[in-house]
This record gives C-alpha cells, structure tokens and sequence, in this order.
C-alpha cells in the first residue's frame, strides 16, 4: 500500500512539474526555434560527430556542438549565428549537409546558404500567433539479401511525421506504416500473416527553456548516453525505445549539463528504470560524463528515482529507512558508467567507457560485472575530397546487465546497453571516402565473439565462481565486412548501395556450425 501511495505521489510531481511549465512558458515570449529533436541514429550524427574531431575555432559559432554524448538534441541547439563562413572541404562537406537539413527548421540568426538543396515539408504553417503545424511524409527502409533469405530492416516503410506547436511547446508523432519484425506477435498486421502494422518509435510532447538553457521530453524515444559510435554500455543507441519523461538542464558557464530520465520497460509488471547523467566539457577539446541507471519494481514512478538529483544507491537506503520492513520489494538494481573523449589534435580523437554493472571489494562470493570500450578515430583532407575513419573494441563481461532477482537492464529481451549484451567481445573498423556533399564511398569489418553467458544467465548466489572475463561455453564468431557507395544530392534524398561477405563459425554455439555468405543491400530515404 505504501508503495502504490508513493507511486501516485510521482506520478502527481511528473503532473506537477509539467504544469509549473506551462505556467512559466505564458511569461516568456515565443520564439521561432524548432524544437523538434533529431533522432537517435539520424545520419546527420555522424556530420556532427566529425565537425568535434576538428578544431571548432573556424566555424565561427555558426554550427554549435553541445553536450553530444548525451542524445537526442534539439535541433535549435546546433544553430548559432551569422553568415556561412568559407571553410576548407574537411569541414565544409558535413556543414553543407548540416545546413541544407536545418534549413527548413533554422532559428532567426541561423542565415541560409545560397543555392542551398534543402527539401520543403510537405506542409508546414508558422501563422502569426506562433502556432505552428508541420507536416513531412516519406518512403524509408533497407532492404537486405543474402544466399539464404531477403527481409525488410525494422522500420521500412511509408513514414508521416506531425509535429504541431504553441510557442516553446511542441507535440510531435513520426508513424510508421510498414515493416516491424515479429509484429504479428504483438499488433494485428495490415495485410494478414505479415509483419506490416502501423507502429511508433518516436512520439511525445516537449518543452523549451526560452533561452534553450532547460527543457523536459514526455514519450516514446531512444536515447544515447557516451562516445560510443556504434553503440554505448549504459544507454545506448541500439536499444528498443522506451517510453518515458526525461529532464535536462546546462549552466552555460561551465558548459556542464544534466540530464534525467525516469522510464517504465514493463507496465503490467511495473518495470521502472530510472537513469541520470552530467556531462561536462572542461576545454572544448575534452568531454567527460558520468552515468547512473537504477532498476526497480513499482506501480508507477517514485518520487526519489523521479527528481534525478539523489545518486540512486542512497535511494534504497532512504526508501527501506522508511519501510524496513520492505526491503525485498524495495531491492534495486544500480550501474554507473565513465566516459571520456579527449581530441588529441585536430583531426584525432581517443575516447573510452567505463561500466560498472557490480564491483565486489570485500567479498568472492560475487563476481565483478564490468564492460569497458575504447575507441580512436579521425579525419583528414585528400585534395579536395575528404577521409573518415574510426576504430571501436568493446568489451562486456558475463553477467553485465543480468539480475537473479529480476532487475535487468533489457526490454524486449535486448540490452538497454550495448548490442551484443554479456559475454561478448567485438571490434569494428570504418571508413569513409566523402569526395564532395553528395556523393560518400564506405567500407567497415568487424570480428565479434559471442559466449553462451547470454541475458537469461544471471548469477545466482551460492554459485560456483566463475571468471567472468573467460568466454562460457562454445564461442560463436562472426566475422564480415561491408563496401557501399551513398548519393545524398539534398536534404530529403538518401540512397546507399551496399555489399560483403560474412563468416560465422559455431552458429548458435553449435560446434562446427559453420556457414558464410555474401549479402547486400538497398537503402533508401526519400522525404518531404
């Protein structure tokens, strides 16, 4: 009972603070920001993550880089002010493509290029009351063939996006109809014995401080916490989205930031998560973050996981100092990560994570659960085109993210973390070849080992000890890699070609099942 009463206790807060909001936004004028955030995995992260890799000093404040391993991001908090500078192709390629993209959503100091190929909206009003609403619908997806089968990747479809808004509110919905693998477990398809059924991702409602310094997200969303490329070990890009309310805070003066997010993986069975994190940018060569999530079982959020600012492993020290008769139902499951990314000249950067899911000081009788990330890339000019490239090794011990009583750090039975979830190794290489805006040539590799230690293998106490950085049982590896050219003339027109080969040895952790096979791929984004 004490739980449920704390539970609506949260629940009312969440109401309350979105109120206090509202009452706040009728004082301050409305301006013509777009507040719509840029999607996690949108391909203009990867412009943005190779404008860090420089020296920001001739950009001149026209592109902003703020607090970029803690997404999604407004699109207003890219755009600074004046005129287009003149830039050298190391910089001008990803500027042009960050241009032509904001375009269509630029604040008043953010001047457009000239001649710039930026795609209109299918329909989009600004009336002189600053309500707004937008329109943009497109044909996206990737289709994939190999010698054993073709599919649809996870979201190919016919796409709409509404966005409508009233001064620093905006509501935004990005519906798909099309493709979702194994939707016919959980939807009813469009056409009967597919996986075609009308889906959301990215739906919510959003608020803007008037100077960009605050702001709350209240939906569904992905979202992305480290300097991982590929993928992060607490919050990361590769996850199912989740459904939550998420805070985020800058003193501008010390150009820190705060961001908090409380958010529910299983609602019948009150699967909480809640996750903080500050990221600080000391010189703007050096970005460090801190990270803590905590799992727990509630009927609704509680106040002290919502408000974000008490380090979650007191939260269960204050919880059961109130009801210490409660303490099973109060248990919760903590991990903290440390992130670092330090441009070493312009053009390099080294960057690593640290995951601390358990550390045991004291005891053997419980493994250490950890998972740590390196990572090195760079750019460079080759006459007037440009080169990309990076390497990433990421590493994740046995029993990371697992939890025998049933705080696991996974929704729809994948990590919240990183891909390839426990007991796991992976390497990749990249590389990319921009000879001008429009046109990119791309190549990867990547080795990864898989051990049998996988999510539904969580150490039980009473256990034989184990060495959690030994791979358990037989190891799955899979090597591949992957050449492709891409032509991306203007903002709404994305096509990608691409084709390789892959070898997986033990598949399925079956010795000596082996199998290789070339593939090749189709993508396409055309939107309006």
């Amino acid at each position: 009972m004490r739980n449920r009463a704390h539970g609506a206790a949260g629940s009312r807060l969440a109401v309350g603070l979105v109120v206090a909001a509202t009452v706040t936004a009728s004082a301050l004028p409305a301006a013509a920001s777009p507040l719509e955030y840029l999607p996690v995995g949108d391909p203009l992260e990867a412009e943005i993550r190779t404008l860090d890799l420089l020296d920001p000093s001739p950009l001149g404040g026209r592109i902003l880089l703020p607090r970029l391993h803690t997404l999604p991001l407004q699109k207003f908090e890219f755009q600074g002010s004046g005129a287009p500078p003149a830039l050298p192709s190391i910089y001008s390629i990803s500027v042009a493509r960050i241009e032509r993209a904001l375009a269509r959503d630029a604040v008043p100091d953010f001047a457009q290029r000239p001649g710039l190929a930026s795609t209109p909206r299918l329909f989009q009003s600004r009336p002189a009351d600053d309500g707004r609403l937008e329109i943009s619908t497109g044909v996206e997806g990737r289709g994939i063939v190999d010698q054993h089968s073709s599919r649809f990747e996870t979201g190919s479809g016919l796409h709409v996006r509404l966005g409508a808004g009233v001064g620093r509110w905006i509501a935004f919905a990005h519906v798909l109809a099309g493709f979702v693998e194994n939707a016919h477990s959980f939807a009813d398809p469009i056409v009967p014995g597919s996986d075609l059924i009308a889906h959301t991702d990215e739906s919510y409602l959003a608020y803007a401080g008037d100077a960009g310094d605050w702001g709350l997200q209240f939906g569904r969303n992905r979202w992305h916490w480290g300097p991982g490329e590929e993928g992060s070990l607490a919050l990361s890009r590769t996850s199912p989205p989740i459904t939550g309310l998420e805070f985020h805070g800058r003193i501008r003066g010390l150009r820190l930031d705060g961001t908090a997010l409380a958010a529910t993986l299983g609602a019948s069975a009150g699967e909480q998560l809640a996750a903080h994190r500050i990221e600080w940018q000391p010189v703007s060569s050096l970005r460090v973050g801190l990270s803590e999530m905590a799992r727990y079982k509630s009927a609704s959020w509680q106040p002290l996981y919502l408000v974000g600012v008490v380090p979650y492993i007191l939260v269960q020290r204050l919880q059961v100092q109130d009801e210490p008769d409660s303490s099973a139902a109060l248990r919760n499951n903590v991990l903290t990560a440390l992130d670092a990314a330090w441009r070493i000249a312009s053009g390099t950067r080294v960057y690593g994570e640290l995951l601390i899911d358990d550390l045991n000081t004291k005891t053997t009788n419980f493994p250490d659960k950890l998972g740590f990330q390196l990572g090195l890339e760079g750019v460079g000019s080759v006459g007037g085109s440009r080169v990309v490239w990076g390497t990433e090794y990421t590493r994740i011990s046995r029993f990371v993210y697992t939890s025998f009583f049933g705080r696991s750090f996974a929704t729809q039975s994948e990590p919240l973390g990183f891909f390839t979830g426990p007991d796991s190794r992976r390497v990749r290489v990249r590389g990319a070849w921009d000879l001008n805006p429009a046109w990119e040539m791309l190549a990867s590799a990547a080795l990864t080992d898989q051990g049998e230690s996988g999510l539904d293998r969580p150490f039980v106490p009473g256990s034989p000890h184990e060495d959690v950085f030994d791979f358990l049982g037989v190891i799955e590896r899979t090597r591949e890699f992957e050449l492709g050219a891409r032509w991306w003339p203007a903002s709404g027109v994305d096509v990608a070609l691409s084709g390789g080969y892959r070898w997986i040895d033990n598949q399925d952790h079956l010795d000596g099942n082996d199998d290789q096979t070339a593939f090749g791929s189709l993508a396409l984004r055309l939107t309006r």
